[in-house]
Parts: structure tokens; C-alpha cells; sequence
């Protein structure tokens, strides 16, 4: 059995570093959480701390307790690790170490942690002093934990996160938080609630035992300028631009490092006497690279058209190439690696075939064949004439149209409807309310959360359009009624 990595990190300065809080910062620790667990909106990872690279706002668009209901119910298809009240009262639906489905971004939900505020986007009432303390102490919490800066790139909202087509928003063109939401404000909260940062570094590699080309960066916080990477205290590269990794973001070669034990080291330096120091010790257990062939064994005697099939063992091969007496007749760069010789081209006699297979990591492996070619010694034999196919008929083009949507013709709406549609085709979908275009959805299920409670009373004529990638475009149209509101209140 090979041997198992064993990596230890500074443990002891590092757990210090995201336990204890530095200064007087004592309320950078994190505010009450009530959990309340999801019922399958998320994806289970087991992310740790240092893995999050972001904290993403978002706005509910609803009142605190209707959005967490929806969020833990599984037709929500979304999910958010936190939700804020208005009153500053934290409920937590998903682990941090698992991926909230809240950014309609696979890339930014993995490596990220979604907080939802109750509120609306562009609702008058804007955000509480509570919201803004309490989300910026769960906020300082997250990133001290995870050795995050704090700032406008680390720090971002739902409307900021990369959607289709160089869009933003994620997939389905969010705007929260929106305008009033106070950045400068929020920022500043997190910033004191977080405390001074120390020089803080710590290397990051893949766990177990590590084969071929591994990535290997370091995590870092407190304003690191420069870290220096070495191997079993040798120095092998410096990188002086964030985010700091091992050859300006290429990857650590372990084929040309010895198996068995090694350490890793980080060195990240802020200036003259500020600097921290962190290893990994890992173990390399790269296996050997060999190649082996059937179809043709040395010293055979072969005739028409030889065909040789070959297999990598020890690492993934980049290609396979073929050679006959030095020459490259073909290569291949995927399994089944697979050769054909025709060897009636070639004279009757000896012939030396040779296979040669490059792995990803570098390394190359041969194995060479020696053949007797002897084709004039019989008579060749007639080639098959394979049957021409059958024509297949040409299946009918399915038409685009809007197949359902959960609203209705004549429907009373009010507060938030989620308004759902199948197209017959994959397509993009818009949602218009009176002919003006309030989102649009690019995957199934097509869905759009419109806040009825927010429009004029009165008759809203909502449109789906569906359009396809060839241009084509499918309407369907719906007339519903937001009442009025009931006299002596006002409209939410």
C-alpha cells in the first residue's frame, strides 16, 4: 500500500491565528448563529476555511422568515450559508465547508460564502443598523478564518458576480444588493470588527499522497508583499504578485522530486521584520512510467497490415507516437492508443517498431519492437467489402415554443410569485412585465421571482419569450390583476 501524505502546517501559529483575535478585536469573533438546516438546496464538499476566497451579499426580496422557509424548500433550487433580519438576527441553512447554490455561478458558489439580508433591492426602507453590524461581524469572522483581505474584490454583491455572455449577476442577472446598500459603510464595519491583521501565511496542496503535476500557492493576509517557495529549505521560486503560487501560477512537477518525504516551505514577507513562515510535509509516491504493447511480439513474422494497441501505466499520458525504423508514422493523443502498419510499403526483412508514450509530468517511456516483414511469401488476401449503411431518415425539427408556465390568464396576484416556464427547446428565457424585460433565465428550471406587491394596481400583461440559438423567438402572453391594496394599509 503507498504511503499516505501527512501534512503539517505551522499547526499550532496558524490555529492561533484564526481562533484568537488580534489586538482588541475580541468582537471579531462570530455574532449568534441559529442553525437551521437545509433540506437539499446545496451541494456537500468538505471545504475548509482557507478554500473561500469570497463573501457574496445578496437581498431576499422578501420578508426574514418567508425567504429562509423558501430557501430551505427544495423547489427553491437555490440556497443561501446565511440570512440577516432586519432586527439583526442570524439564521445559518448550510454549512461553510458545503456549496450554497446562491450565486448562479458554479465557479464563485465553490469558492464562496452567500449572506442573504431581508430586505428589498430597491425597497425605500434601505437596511438597518442591526443588518449592517451583525452581517459585518459574521463577515469578519469569515474572513479571519480564511486568511481573506478585506476589500471590494474579496468582499462583493450578488450583482458583481460573472453571468453568461460577459453579463453580470450571475446566470440570471441579479441586482442586489443595489443602491442603497452602503458599502464604505459595511466595509468599515467589517474592517473593525476584524482587528489589525497580522503577517499571516499558509501553503496549500492537495491532501494525500501526491503524484506527477500538483498546484501548490499560499494563502496570505496582513499585507504580504512577496513569498518565497522552497523545497527541503531551498529556495526554488519567488513570487512577488497576489495571488502568490508556485511559478507565477504553473504547478509543482513531484516526478522531479524523490519519492518519499519532503517539506515545503512559504515564506511571506511584508517588509524589513514583518514576515511569517509556514511548511506543509508531504510525501511523494510517484509510480513508475511504463508502456506496454500487444498485437506484435519480437521477432514476428508479419504480413499485410499490422495493428498494434498499447496502454500507459504509472501517469496520465499527454501522447503515444509510433515509430517504424526511427520514422514517426502516427501519433496518438488518447487511450485506446491504437496503431496501424501497413507493411506491404515496406520491404521484406527486418524492421525495429518503436512506441513512445509522454506523460503530462514530462516523463517519456519506449518500448521497441523488432519484426520480420514477409509479405512475398503468400499470396495477399482479397480485403472484405464492407456493406454501404442504411440512410437514416432525417428526424423532424422540434418547433420552439412555450410549453407551461405557472402563471394564468386572468390570475389575482399578490407579494412575490415565482413564475416558472418550459419551453419546448433549450433557450434563453425573458420574463416582460408590460412589455419591459425584468429578467431572463438561461438554464432549466426557467424561473423568474416577481415582486407583484411592488407594481401599480390593476390589470400587468406578463410575457415569456423563449429564443433559441439559431435566432428564433416563442411568446406567450398572460394577462393577471394586482389588486389594491385593503383600505387602512399600505402595500408592502
Amino acid at each position: 500500500m503507498a504511503p499516505r501524505l501527512a501534512i503539517t502546517v505551522a499547526a499550532i501559529s496558524v490555529a492561533a491565528f484564526l481562533l484568537t483575535p488580534v489586538g482588541g478585536a475580541a468582537t471579531a469573533l462570530r455574532p449568534p448563529v441559529t442553525w437551521l438546516k437545509g433540506d437539499g438546496n446545496y451541494t456537500k464538499a468538505s471545504r475548509a476555511p482557507q478554500s473561500i476566497d469570497r463573501v457574496v451579499v445578496h437581498v431576499t426580496e422578501g420578508q426574514f422568515w418567508g425567504a429562509v422557509s423558501w430557501l430551505k424548500n427544495p423547489r427553491a433550487h437555490a440556497s443561501s450559508h446565511f440570512v440577516v433580519s432586519r432586527a439583526g438576527k442570524i439564521v445559518q441553512l448550510v454549512h461553510t465547508s458545503d456549496i450554497a447554490w446562491h450565486a448562479g455561478n458554479w465557479r464563485t458558489n465553490i469558492e464562496s460564502v452567500g449572506i442573504e439580508h431581508e430586505g428589498f433591492t430597491y425597497g425605500p426602507d434601505g437596511f438597518t443598523d442591526a443588518q449592517y453590524r451583525n452581517s459585518a461581524r459574521l463577515t469578519a469572522w469569515l474572513v479571519r478564518r480564511a486568511l481573506m483581505p478585506v476589500n471590494r474584490r474579496t468582499i462583493i454583491g450578488h450583482s458583481e458576480v460573472p453571468g453568461p455572455g460577459g453579463r453580470k449577476g450571475g446566470a440570471s442577472g441579479h441586482t442586489d444588493p443595489g443602491p442603497r446598500w452602503n458599502w464604505t459603510r459595511y466595509l468599515t464595519l467589517v474592517r473593525s470588527y476584524a482587528g489589525v491583521e497580522k503577517p499571516r501565511v499558509l501553503p496549500l496542496v492537495p491532501a494525500g499522497a501526491l503524484r506527477g503535476i500538483v498546484p501548490w500557492r499560499a494563502k496570505t493576509a496582513g499585507g504580504i508583499r512577496r513569498v518565497e517557495f522552497s523545497i527541503d529549505g531551498r529556495v526554488v521560486w519567488v513570487d512577488d504578485r497576489a495571488p502568490f503560487a508556485y511559478r507565477g501560477g504553473g504547478a509543482l512537477n513531484t516526478t522531479k522530486l524523490a519519492n518519499g518525504r519532503h517539506v515545503l516551505q512559504v515564506h511571506g514577507i511584508v517588509g524589513p521584520g514583518r514576515y511569517d513562515i509556514a511548511r506543509a510535509a508531504i510525501i511523494v509516491d510517484n509510480r513508475a512510467f511504463r508502456l506496454t504493447s500487444a498485437g506484435a511480439r519480437p521477432w514476428k513474422k508479419v504480413r499485410g497490415t499490422l495493428t498494434l494497441r498499447s496502454r500507459v501505466w504509472g501517469a496520465p499520458a499527454k501522447q503515444v507516437s509510433f515509430r517504424v525504423d526511427g520514422r514517426v508514422r502516427s501519433i496518438d493523443r488518447k487511450a485506446p492508443f491504437t496503431f496501424s502498419w501497413t507493411t506491404k510499403d515496406s520491404k521484406d526483412g527486418k524492421h525495429l517498431l518503436e512506441l513512445v508514450a509522454t506523460a503530462l509530468d514530462g516523463r517519456v517511456t519506449r518500448r521497441r519492437i523488432p519484426v520480420v516483414v514477409a509479405n512475398r511469401a503468400v499470396a495477399p488476401l482479397p480485403k472484405p467489402q464492407p456493406k454501404p449503411p442504411k440512410p437514416k431518415p432525417a428526424p423532424a425539427p422540434t418547433p420552439l415554443r412555450i410549453v407551461s408556465q405557472t402563471v394564468a390568464n386572468g390570475q389575482i396576484v399578490t407579494g412575490l410569485v415565482l413564475w416558472r416556464v418550459e419551453p419546448s427547446l433549450a433557450a434563453t428565457v425573458e420574463f416582460l412585465v408590460d412589455g419591459v424585460v425584468r429578467g431572463a433565465d438561461v438554464a432549466a428550471p426557467y424561473t423568474f421571482g416577481w415582486n407583484a406587491s411592488a407594481e401599480t394596481p390593476g390589470e400587468h400583461v406578463l410575457t415569456a419569450r423563449a429564443k433559441s440559438t439559431n435566432g428564433k423567438t416563442a411568446d406567450a402572453t398572460v394577462t393577471v390583476t394586482v389588486p389594491a391594496p385593503a383600505s387602512g394599509t399600505e402595500a408592502p
